[in-house]
Order: structure tokens, then sequence, then C-alpha cells
């Protein structure tokens, strides 16, 4: 195995100072005995195999800083809710337990921007490593999660929504523009292209500026070009939707800066773009089982990938999970129960329930959780005992074009029409009281009934103590409000880095109380 700081393809550039230089004695001698910069440091050399990211250079062109260095500066940064790479490379020049974790290296910006591109990929693994060591020392066994999403702002601006048609016209502009500057040998002539006016009125946009140079051109073509694919995504997809839910194609827009990021509101109320950050928290420990950074502005359709990322994260599947009522869908219930894990959640009434379906006078119709289904007869009793009988099945379409088979189940008419209920229980013009049933329909029932029990409700009551607390924590002391980084791949470094600084802290704190005398009244975090 190669020495820290060499790699078998390729050596590494050595920094200015090592542990016997009187600069980074005197350092080390200002800096606290409890200082994080030392836990990180033990951190990373203790704890990190570095292998795949000494591997990921190629061994070409100058002598790279050495990798462990850089990302103790990141690991160091994150925990202290600096995500900036420019607030990095200040931190180099001054602050001094930046500069005794490095050992004086002075990195460009540039160097630093791609590090952090270097260990996106590689972020998931280190944190692996953290999670398996935990668990291996018996702190937990990783079986039961408690996962939420919250929205973070992209690092775009939401007064920059495009369309495919101003993003074509831009496109021109720069093909153009950069066309008439390549024949000629010179940078073209500062312009700017006119934003279209948003629809249906309101302020128009301040006009698009053409860079000046060839080199800032191009780089706004290619901009650009990423934007008119994104868009093209998005109206294939908005194609594919129910036709009520479709949007017309001129309101179908992206943030120019960052157009993989959506658009929806944020914990301000503030209509902007943003990515939903999603976190796994060990409902035990604290330690964060499995996170993602996905381009939604919704939770459902999340709990199942986000499960199968735990595992993979632990070596061992989930027993447990804990998730508001925005997560679980018939679908998910139904392969949860497959994969032998127990869902806590409230359930929320999808499009297809009576209970959202019907209002009446200001007074909702009698819900559907009032009509008893008995698999055996294969009916649903009313309120008043009369039975609703199958009727038959009908496909119906969702909002994202895919279809669901649905039972419906039908009472007599002659039943309903002296029912005492009969003013609340039917639609207008409608004779007989009819209840539809999915396919995953008994799952829903099943999560129902487990939610009225006392010990599945103080179950789900440690998942605000976990995770919801997990989120005001890296917001407010993490860095987390806003993404520093445009893309999809540089917001999810932010939240892996973030995520690795706080398990690093996490097992350390788990160890220390481990080491306590019996009787201290300490507990877990």
């Amino acid at each position: 195995m190669p020495p820290p700081g060499r790699s078998a393809r390729w050596s590494f550039a050595e920094p200015p100072w090592d542990a016997s230089s009187p600069r980074w004695l005197a350092l080390d001698a200002e800096l606290g005995a409890d200082h994080p910069a030392r836990r990180i440091a033990r951190a990373v050399d203790g704890e990190l195999d570095l292998g795949a990211l000494r591997r990921s250079y190629a061994g070409r062109g100058s002598r790279p800083h050495r990798p462990d260095l850089l990302l103790k500066l990141l690991v160091f940064e994150h925990e202290r809710g600096r995500p900036q790479p420019v607030q990095w490379h200040r931190d180099l020049l001054e602050n001094k337990a930046a500069q005794w974790l490095t050992f004086g290296i002075r990195p460009s910006l540039t160097s630093l921007d791609e590090f952090r591109d270097r260990i996106q990929p590689l972020l998931e693994g280190l944190n692996r490593q953290v999670v398996r060591a935990a668990i291996a020392e018996g702190h937990t066994d990783g079986s039961c999660g408690a996962l939420d999403g919250t929205a973070v702002a992209a690092n775009a601006t939401r007064h920059r929504m495009v369309n495919l048609r101003a993003v074509e016209e831009r496109l021109e502009a720069l093909d153009r523009e950069i066309a008439e500057a390549a024949s000629s040998g010179a940078a073209a002539p500062p312009a700017t292209a006119s934003a279209p006016a948003p629809e249906g009125g309101g302020t128009a946009q301040a006009p698009l500026k053409t860079a000046v140079t060839l080199r800032g051109q191009r780089r706004q073509r290619a901009h650009c070009r990423r934007a008119r694919e994104v868009l093209r995504a998005k109206l294939a997809a908005n194609d594919r939707r129910r036709t009520d839910k479709r949007k017309p194609r001129a309101k179908i827009k992206v943030a120019l800066g960052d157009p993989q990021a959506a658009f929806g509101l944020d914990k301000l109320k503030t209509y902007r773009p943003l990515y939903n950050v999603q976190a796994m928290s060990d409902v035990r420990t604290d330690l964060v089982l499995a996170y993602a950074t996905t381009a939604t502005t919704a939770d459902n359709g999340l709990l199942l990938p986000m499960i199968g990322r735990a595992l993979a994260m632990t070596g061992r599947p989930l027993q447990e999970v804990l998730v508001d009522s925005g997560y679980p869908s018939g679908e998910d219930l139904a392969a949860c129960v497959g994969a032998g894990v127990v869902v806590y959640a409230p359930w929320n009434e999808n499009s297809f329930t009576e209970a959202k379906r019907a209002k009446k006078a200001g007074e909702a119709q009698v819900p559907k959780d009032r009509f008893v289904f008995d698999p055996a007869a294969r009916t649903y009793r009313c309120p008043e005992g009369r039975a609703l009988r199958y009727h038959g099945r009908s496909r119906q379409q969702r909002a994202d074009g895919d279809y669901v088979t649905i039972e419906i189940y039908r009472a007599e008419a002659s039943d309903c029409g002296g029912c005492p209920l009969k003013d609340r229980c039917l639609r207008r013009g409608s004779a007989a009281r009819t209840v539809r049933r999915g396919e995953h329909e008994a799952h829903i029932e099943e999560l129902r009934g487990r939610m009225k029990e006392p010990e599945a409700k103080a179950r789900y009551r440690q998942r605000g103590c976990t995770v919801e607390r997990r989120f005001a924590e890296l917001k407010t002391h993490g860095g987390l409000q806003r993404f520093s980084g445009r893309t999809p791949e540089r917001a999810d470094a932010q939240v892996g880095l973030t995520v690795l600084a706080h398990n690093l802290r996490t097992l350390e704190q788990l160890r220390a109380q481990r080491e306590q005398p019996q009787g201290t009244g300490e507990t877990a975090p």
C-alpha cells in the first residue's frame, strides 16, 4: 500500500510544512487540544480509505496537492457552514486552523473548484465507510431510519426564467456573434438580447447580456445548449401528462443559470429555482444513513430510492422507516411489505379518495374510511350497515400520465333512497353511493390501522427529534440555505461534504460516550 500522500500511479506535491516545521509548530501550540481541526485531522487519517480518491488522478501534468489535505480543508469548512470555494481560498490565507490542517498549502481557486468536482462522486463511499464503522462497533444496527426532505435554493436567479423559444433565439444570436468574431479574429462588441415579456403580462425581465470575449460567448452558448436539452426533456414529460394537468408549452421554463433546478416555493414561500435535499437519519444515533439531491419539488416517489440508498450505505436492509404523509403511495407500501420494511406515516388522501373529491355546502362528503371492506364477501359496508357490491373495474389516468386500475363498488339505489345520511353521502345527481378501491388499498388500510395504535404514534414521534432537527441544524449552522455551486453535481457535493462532516463528528461522539464511566447519566445523541 502506498504511503500517505502517495499513489502507485502518481506522486503528489509535498506541502510547504511538515510536523517539524517551526511555523506549523507555532500554529500547533496555539490550537486548543479540543479544536475541531484536530478532530477532523484524526478522522480523515484514521477513518477514511482515500485509495479511490488518489487513483482518480490521471498522473499527467504538474504534481497536484495532496488530496487528503484538501479533503480535510473541505470537511473543516463545511462543518463551519462555509461551502464556497472563495471562502476556502481566503481561509487558507487568514485562518490559522485551516493553515495548520493543510500544512500551509496554497491551492488556486480553480484547483479548489476542480477538487470539489473530483470528490463529488466519491462522497457516498466515504460516508459509507463512516456509517459501517459505527455499525461494526455496535453503536447502531441501522434498522430504523427517519426520512425527510427540504428545499434548498439553487445558485441561480429567479429573474432569468426562459422558455424554449427564448433559448433558441439566444442561441441563434450567440452563434451569429461567435461566427463573426471568429472570422474577424477579434472579440465581438458587447451586445444584449432582449428577454421576452412574461406570459400573462407583468414586468419584463432585464435583457440578457452577451459576453465581451469570445471565450465568454462560447461559455454562454454551452449554457444555452444545456438549457435547451433540459427544456426539451421537460416538454416531452409535459406532453405525457394527463390533459388537464398539462401546462402551456410557453410556460415550461428553466433558470438560465442552472436549468436542471426545479421551480418551487422555498421555506419562505418564495418561488425560485431549488433542489430537494433528502436525508435518512438513524433514529438511534443521528447518523445520516443516506442522502440525495434531486431536481424535484415534492417527496412523492422518493421513498423506495432512499430505502435503497440506505441499504447501499449500511449493507443491511431497513426494518422500519418514519416518513411524513407526502412519501408513501399504495405502490410504495406494497413494495415495502415485500421488502420487509414497516412504514410509519400518516396517510395522505390521494386524488381518488372521496374526502378530496366532494364538498357540498361547505361540508365534506361522508368519507370513504367510514366504509368497511369485507374481502371475503367482496363488498363494502356503509355506516348504516348497507352493502356496496362489486360493480366492475375502470382504468384511470394519473397526473403523470400513467394508468391505474380501480375497482368500483356501488350500493343499491333503494338502500340509499331512504338513508338518513343521503344528503351528505350522495354526490349531486347520483341515486346511489359509489366507492372506488385501488389495487393496493389493503396496504393503505393496514397503514391506517397501524397508525391508530399508541405504540406506532410513539414511534412516529421520534421522527421530529431526528431528521427534522438534523435539517434545522444543517440550515442554521451548516450553510445549507443556498447552494454555492451550479448543476446537480455541485449541489450534491455540498450536501455530501456536509453529511460527511456531521457523520465523522457523530461517530467520535458515540465513541466518547461509550468510554465514559457507567452511571454518568449520559445518553446517545
